[in-house]
């Protein structure tokens, strides 16, 4: 009959563990992506993803500001720091499968009082004609122990295995995390060096159109006294160099702040100013280079960290489904205990052991555990939907940047040109106000319009080299 109670209480907790669980399938993206990029687009596998960024930037002074960011930027070093910690993270996990083995030694001396049990009971032992000489208690009783106790859950149902994946997972996720800092590390010093670049540019254009309106000016200031000119014409002409100049002042202070953008992001104050010219300055990877918008989900480490996070769920969710069932430990000690420590390494007189095995499933934390399971479950369509706004981005990303580059080189021929016309209209002007047949507001609307369009062309040459290195960022950042 007793055995028959044990078995009954036995079944009964083993069916409250294995009280099924809503089994809801993995979800899956619904998210398909376009075979190509556009009709246009060639099929080839071949991609600027598969580049290093030393080999996709040519400018050895760029490629000196990127090796010192990935050297010394603050932010970089924090996110190598986040892999040591998923490491750690991992091989904790992986430890939970093994036995957890823990030596122990002690020593302690207690006083019995002579009306406690323990007291009479030592008392009454030490009365035994079977004890010899050397079993006697001592009053006051002394202890020693010196010995290892293990415990060790066995992972019948794959919780400890899933827990031990999704860490797997979450570190490998740390490296990707990683990667895409290091692309926006060096996309961002790329970016703000053809930044610098453009700066560069319009201030020469700005120096050599003051100098002409200077000269201009002069002019004007000899006609005026020959009975040409008058004060007003000064006035405008003045008037002109000045907003120039004030313009100069502008970009000067655009310039230095740029600068600064680009120390914070180096890491370091002792980084070299020398650049080349915004005109020197050539990344033109062919467009059809660009791959097919499916590599996007092996070379983006933002979107495979997605992916692995989206795994780390699955595992997650699989372990918290285990959490339901009985789980079964193993237990254990030996080692040597006497009163004695003269005596504390007789054997086996001395030797002490126990093995056992439990077993413990929920019962009354059935609410606990589901809940915890319904969070999983949460998480994971969280990560699911962050995989499929990111592959989404991704995509878009790369087909704007497409269109972007195919656009510049038109867009900068016709501004080239424009560039020309102004400039043949600049002297055009001023030969004719010479002799008469312009007035000074057309000589002056025709300076006001070169400049501009002068810098407009640089800007324009930056914003494509600036199209570029997003396209380098877009596509993953060639760490494959």
């Amino acid at each position: 009959m007793k055995k028959i109670m044990i078995l009954s209480i036995l079944g009964l907790i083993l069916i409250s563990g294995c009280k099924s669980v809503n089994n809801v399938a993995d979800p899956e993206s619904s998210l398909r992506l376009p075979g190509q990029y556009s009709e246009e687009e060639s099929d080839s596998t071949s991609t600027l993803a598969q580049i290093a960024w030393q080999n996709y930037f040519s400018d050895p002074r760029l490629r000196g500001l990127i090796g010192s960011a990935l050297a010394n930027n603050q932010d970089n070093l924090i996110t190598l720091q986040r892999i040591k910690a998923a490491r750690a993270s991992l091989l904790r996990a992986k430890a939970g499968l093994l036995p957890e083995i823990s030596g122990m030694a002690g020593a302690a001396q207690r006083k019995f009082g002579d009306f406690t049990m323990d007291g009479v009971g030592n008392f009454d032992t030490n009365l035994s004609p079977d004890l010899t000489e050397d079993q006697l208690i001592p009053d006051p009783y002394k202890d020693f122990i010196v010995g290892a106790n293990f415990e060790w859950e066995i992972d019948v149902w794959g919780k400890l295995r899933n827990r031990k994946k999704a860490a797997a997972a979450r570190y490998l996720a740390s490296e990707e995390f990683s990667k895409s800092v290091r692309t926006w590390l060096i996309s961002e010093v790329a970016s703000t060096y053809y930044q610098l670049l453009a700066f560069d540019a319009e201030i020469d254009i700005l120096k050599e159109n003051i100098r002409l309106q200077e000269l201009a000016l002069q002019l004007i200031i000899e006609l005026k006294e020959g009975g040409r000119a008058n004060q007003l014409a000064i006035d405008q002409f003045e008037a002109l160099v000045l907003n120039s100049k004030s313009q100069l002042e502008a970009k000067l202070r655009e310039q230095k702040s740029a600068e600064y953008e680009m120390t914070r992001l180096v890491g370091t104050v002792d980084i070299p100013l020398e650049r080349i010219e915004l005109d020197s300055a050539v990344e033109r990877p062919r467009v059809l280079e660009v791959g097919l918008p499916a590599q996007l989900l092996q070379y983006r480490p933002d979107v495979r960290e997605a992916e692995l996070n989206l795994q780390a769920t699955k595992f997650d969710v699989n372990a918290a489904k285990a959490a339901f069932y009985p789980s079964i430990t193993l237990f254990g000690m030996a080692g040597f205990n006497a009163f004695d420590f003269s005596k504390l390494f007789f054997n086996p007189a001395s030797t002490i052991y126990q093995f056992g095995a439990g077993l413990t499933a929920p019962i009354f934390n059935r609410r606990v555990i589901k809940t915890e399971f319904e969070l999983a479950r949460t998480d994971q369509q969280i990560a699911l939907l962050d995989y499929e706004k990111r592959t989404l981005n991704a995509y878009l990303e790369v087909l704007d940047l497409v269109n972007q580059i195919q656009t510049f080189d038109n867009q900068l021929k016709l501004k080239q040109y424009e560039v020309s016309v102004l400039e043949r209209s600049v002297e055009n002007s001023n030969t004719l106000f010479s002799v008469g047949y312009a007035n000074y507001l057309e000589v002056i609307n025709a300076q006001s319009r070169a400049l501009e369009s002068a810098i407009e062309l640089a800007e324009l040459k930056a914003s494509r080299l600036q199209s570029h290195v997003q396209l380098y960022r877009a596509l993953g950042g060639g760490w494959n």
